[in-house]
């Protein structure tokens, strides 16, 4: 078995604050449209920072708790951003 790589891709993953029921719905209508994204982060590998272009990859959302006078209440959500 031979190991050829073709390229060497960065995969950012972004990892969200609790949200709201309405803040929830905000963010994945924005996400939910955009072909490509522009990302910026810090690169651990070279200590410097850099901007990619990405496309969103898997998400994945847990509903936290229900309750009628404080509405509905999500886990941190994780989202995959996958250099194109």
């Amino acid at each position: 078995m031979h190991y050829n790589p073709v390229a060497q891709k960065y995969k950012v993953i972004l990892h969200t604050k609790y949200l709201t029921q309405e803040e929830f719905t905000d963010f994945f209508s924005t996400i939910k449209n955009l072909k490509q994204l522009s990302v910026y982060f810090f690169d651990p590998y070279t200590a410097t920072y850099k901007t990619i272009n990405c496309y969103r990859g898997d998400r994945k959302v847990t509903m936290k708790w229900n309750r009628t006078d404080r509405g509905i209440l999500y886990n941190p959500t994780d989202i995959s951003l996958i250099e194109l």
